[in-house]
């Protein structure tokens, strides 16, 4: 085994080495001994590792695992105005978990959406339509939000009309909430052909996603 994998893992290792010990001098199980000595608490590196190892990333309802520093970090690097929309990411974070949406998801949609808010397609800033809600192509420009906030949350609502049946917890803004077949997108890539017609929609995000886990260190 490598150092650093050793540096990783040692603790526990350690610690399920202990219990085997504890074990066999008392006639116990792994289980019975961990009563005994617990295996340490995984950190929140760990919990986030483990979590991307599993493939749950592309769960729509989920916790996010990014802070909003990591996401303006994001924003910065692609040169977004965040002159104008640097509360942006603590939008996000609020309104998601509010209605318990992967606000991850949802910020890296923005991004896609917007062109990392520089808005080069048919939805233009004074829209506020961070989810390109009703830009069907063809420059057909969707729907308009009175600001920000209304504007994240319509897209929050939208997320969450596809990926699950629970009701909203907030006063529905989204105006396309009725025509969404619910609980029919609970994963990303569900969302193709649904959302947006363009065959690699989910890739496009989940390559967005991956880049916001690298900055912030998880992979």
């Amino acid at each position: 085994m490598r150092r650093k994998h050793f540096l990783q893992f040692g603790a526990s290792a350690i610690a399920l080495f202990s219990l085997e010990k504890i074990g066999e001098q008392y006639g116990l199980n792994i289980a019975d001994a961990q009563s005994i000595l617990p295996l340490p608490k995984p950190s929140e590196r760990d919990r986030v590792c483990s979590r991307l190892l599993a493939g749950r990333i592309d769960r729509i309802m989920a916790d996010g695992l990014v802070s909003e520093v990591q996401m303006l970090r994001l924003l910065r690097l692609n040169r977004a105005p965040l002159n104008i929309y640097g509360d942006l990411p603590s939008i996000y974070r609020e309104e998601a978990a509010i209605e318990g949406v992967n606000a991850d998801i949802a910020f890296c949609q923005m991004c896609l959406e917007t062109g990392f808010l520089q808005f080069g397609g048919d939805v233009k800033p004074d829209q506020n339509n961070f989810g390109g809600i009703g830009a069907i192509g063809n420059g057909a420009r969707g729907d308009r939000f009175s600001d920000r906030r209304t504007g994240v949350r319509a897209q929050i609502q939208h997320l969450k009309a596809y990926a699950t049946i629970r009701p909203l917890v907030q006063p529905l803004v989204d105006p396309r909430f009725g025509l969404v077949k619910r609980g029919t997108a609970p994963l990303l890539g569900q969302l193709t052909g649904k959302w947006a017609e363009d065959d690699n929609y989910d890739r496009k995000i989940m390559a967005i996603l991956q880049r916001l886990y690298k900055l912030a260190g998880f992979v």
